[in-house]
Order: structure tokens, then C-alpha cells, then sequence
């Protein structure tokens, strides 16, 4: 009994990972109710692709003092605050469908809100998993993440989100909001201090602090080349899911009302990669498992470009879900496992303001393309965009590469009580003393 110990999740990963399911299962909902809404309002491809630039151009415009923000402060709050303000956003607009008619800027603005929570929150959520896991679980935790969301947000969200969205059209945007002052409650019974170990929290200027970041991560080659990779890979994604609604509708010719099930199968392919991602993992090794990963979706958007197919869709989109899941749970794991404890909410910042504030220029251009060449054309632009990336990866890497060592049983990388986490900013070499040197640091 005593042998399976180590093999048990922490119980306050669990409370984390019930606050991320509720609110997954209201986001499902928001996400398939949106684009339905928007497209009764208009069928203009730009303006509907403007939602997903406000959506994610707050990730350009705060990741990096937020950064600062999530070192400085109790990372607990930081969440709560989160949710609470973005249940307030989507409540309101559940109001105004109820009661009034929804303008279409009424949908940007409430989109750029929502932004800015979720850059608090998703950089937030990341910095404190490595304080309540140990770091050979890591890439199970987050495995686990990746199925809930999947299970709660594809498969039991976005089809009631359209179901209920038939009925009203509030009641999708109400009950997202309720989830998010939930799972706000959960994260507040959150015992303990979560504030940064190893040093305490920075002390010098919001600027200064910032800058801090880039030059950790500038420092380190494997992160470094990860960032420029992920940057491209997530405009190529954005360019397609701006204006997916209007693909499935009239290339597909789906119904609206069979959006949200279309979307719940394909996230078969993230379910199981998120339940068996870390055993996955542990047999092919991260270098096969992310240049996998990394190749496939070239191909499965250029497939779904050429054949706009309600089943081959359906097929290459379960296909990509599946190694993008993997992709995420492996470069999640690593910079959780990389960057030092004291120095995560800044430099995962960074990480996460130049690879997701790439996905507003997606999101534009996807809509821009759409409008001017078709809307099967932000998939082929979408597969070359993802090969480049791909390329910045792979390139460098020699056959003879060994795969990433994971930490000793027991290593933890990161507590909330400021336990030791690694080399100063400043030192030779960036890499922490708390896991061992990765064999891609000097090739990637």
C-alpha cells in the first residue's frame, strides 16, 4: 500500500482540478452560444473573426505585467479575482439577452474581458500546480487537466451550450457565469500561502521585473526556441478556428444546432490524450513526442482544406486535437519543472505573450483570408504556418538526441513554504539545479 504513495495526486490538486471542471463545463457552453450569437447578428466573416482577435489581443497587451503580478502577490487570489470578474462579464451579458437585444460590440467588448481573465487566470493556474505536485507527476496533473477540460467543456458543454441555446439565449451565457463564481469559491478554500518561493517575491520596478523575464527566458535555448515555435503553430490554429462556425455551416453544410455535438467529437482526440498523455510520454520520450506532435497538424489542415468533408473533418480534427493535447502537456510540464519557482509568473509570461498574442494576427488574418479566397483558404495558410514552426523545432535536433530526463521521485519543483528552486537569473548556465540538464538545451 505504502509503495503506491507516491503514484496519489496531492488532495488540493483535486480541489484545483474540481474549480477547473465546473468552469470548463460553463465555458463549453460560452463557446459554441458566442459564435451562434454572433452569427445571427451578422454573416460579415470579418466581424465574427473580430471576436477572436479581442479575445486573445489582451495576452499581447498584459501577459507581462501580469507576470510581475503573479510573482509578487498570493497566487490563490489572483484566481478567485479571475472568476469572480469574468462570471460578472458573462452574467451581464445574459442580462441583456434576456432582456434586451445583444449588439455585436456589446460581443467584442465582453470578449476583451474575458481576455484579460484568462490571462490571469491561465498564467496563474500554471504557476501554482508545480507547489502542490511533485515534479514526476507533473505531466499526469496536467494530463488530468487537459481530460476535464476536454470531457467538461467538448463533450457535456458545447452540446448543451447549443441545446440551450435553442431554448434561450441567455441561459448558455447564465450559466457560465454561475460556474465561474464556483469554481472562484473552490479556489478561495485553497489552505495556505501561495505567494513565490525561493527569494520571495521581486523588488524592483514593474520594468525592471519584466525585463528580468525576457532575458531568463532569452537565456534558456530549449524554452527559447519552444516560445518561437508555439507562436506560429498558435497563429495557424487561430487562423482556421476564427471563422470555423461559417466552415461547418456552409462548406460542411451542418445545422446549427449540431455545431456543439460536430466539436464534441472531435475533442475524442484531446479526451484521450489528456487521460493517457503521460504514459504516452513516459514510453516514446518528449523529443519523439514533440516532434510528433508537432508535424501532424501540418498535414491533418492541409487534408481538412482539401476535402471539406463533414466524416474527414471530423477524422483529421480528432487526429490534431490528440497531438496538440500532447504537444501542450509536454512543453506545460517542462517549463514547470525548468523555471525556478521565484521566476515562473514572469517568465511563463513571456512565454505566453509571444506565443498566444500571436493568435489575435491569426484570428485576423484566418478572417481576412476567409473573406477574400474562401473559407477553406485559412487551412492551407494554416498548414504552411505550422510547418515553419515545426522547422524551428525539429531542425536542430541529430538522431542521436536522448530523450529529456525526468526529475527523481519525490523532487518537487516548486512549495509554497521557499524551499530551493534553481540558479539565479544571472548565472553561466539558466538551467535550475533542481532537475536534471536536458540533453535538448544545446540542440534546440
Amino acid at each position: 500500500m505504502s509503495a503506491r504513495q507516491p503514484d496519489r495526486l496531492p488532495a488540493t490538486f483535486w480541489r484545483l482540478w474540481w474549480a477547473g471542471g465546473i468552469s470548463n463545463l460553463g465555458d463549453g457552453m460560452f463557446a459554441v452560444a458566442l459564435p451562434l450569437l454572433a452569427a445571427r447578428i451578422t454573416d460579415d466573416r470579418l466581424s465574427i473573426g473580430l471576436i477572436g482577435t479581442f479575445f486573445t489581443i489582451p495576452w499581447l497587451l498584459f501577459a507581462v505585467p501580469v507576470g510581475v503580478l503573479i510573482d509578487r502577490v498570493d497566487r490563490r487570489k489572483v484566481l478567485v479575482l479571475a472568476d469572480v470578474c469574468r462570471g460578472g462579464l458573462v452574467g451581464g451579458l445574459a442580462l441583456v439577452a434576456a432582456f434586451s437585444e445583444v449588439q455585436l460590440w456589446m460581443l467584442w467588448v465582453l470578449a476583451f474581458g474575458l481576455g484579460v481573465g484568462e490571462v490571469l487566470f491561465d498564467n496563474t493556474s500554471q504557476a501554482i500546480l508545480p507547489a502542490v505536485v511533485p515534479g514526476e507527476q507533473l505531466e499526469r496533473a496536467n494530463g488530468f487537466f487537459y481530460a476535464t477540460e476536454v470531457a467538461t467543456n467538448t463533450f457535456l458543454g458545447l452540446p448543451l451550450g447549443s441545446v440551450l441555446f435553442g431554448f434561450a439565449v441567455w441561459l448558455p451565457f447564465g450559466i457560465d457565469a454561475a460556474s465561474f463564481v464556483a469554481a472562484a469559491l473552490l479556489a478561495a478554500t485553497l489552505r495556505g500561502s501561495f505567494r513565490p518561493a525561493a527569494g520571495g517575491p521581486p523588488t524592483g520596478s514593474m520594468v525592471d521585473d519584466m525585463r528580468e523575464g525576457f532575458r531568463w527566458l532569452r537565456g534558456h535555448s530549449l524554452l527559447r526556441r519552444l516560445t518561437v515555435a508555439v507562436a506560429l503553430m498558435n497563429l495557424g490554429f487561430a487562423a482556421t478556428q476564427a471563422t470555423f462556425v461559417l466552415f461547418a455551416l456552409q462548406e460542411l453544410d451542418i445545422r446549427e444546432r449540431y455545431i456543439g455535438p460536430l466539436v464534441a467529437i472531435v475533442g475524442v482526440g484531446s479526451l484521450l490524450a489528456g487521460m493517457a498523455g503521460g504514459r504516452l510520454v513516459d514510453r516514446s520520450g518528449r523529443r519523439a513526442a514533440l516532434l510528433v506532435a508537432g508535424l501532424v497538424p501540418v498535414f491533418t489542415c492541409a487534408a481538412m482544406g482539401l476535402l471539406p468533408v463533414t466524416w474527414w473533418v471530423i477524422a483529421m480534427s480528432t487526429v490534431q486535437a490528440l497531438t496538440t493535447t500532447i504537444w501542450s502537456i509536454v512543453t506545460v510540464s517542462l517549463r514547470q519543472q525548468i523555471v525556478p519557482d521565484a521566476l515562473f509568473g514572469r517568465v511563463n509570461s513571456v512565454y505566453r505573450w509571444v506565443s498566444t498574442g500571436s493568435m489575435p494576427l491569426g484570428a485576423l488574418v484566418g478572417g481576412l483570408v476567409a473573406k477574400f479566397y474562401g473559407l477553406r483558404a485559412p487551412y492551407f495558410a494554416a498548414a504552411a504556418v505550422l510547418l515553419l514552426g515545426y522547422l524551428v523545432v525539429a531542425g536542430p535536433i541529430s538522431r542521436e538526441v536522448t530523450d529529456v530526463p525526468r526529475p527523481a521521485a519525490g523532487t518537487t519543483t516548486g512549495t509554497t513554504t521557499g524551499a530551493t528552486t534553481g540558479a539565479a537569473a544571472g548565472d553561466a548556465d539558466d538551467t535550475p539545479r533542481f532537475t536534471e540538464r536536458d540533453p535538448l538545451d544545446d540542440l534546440l
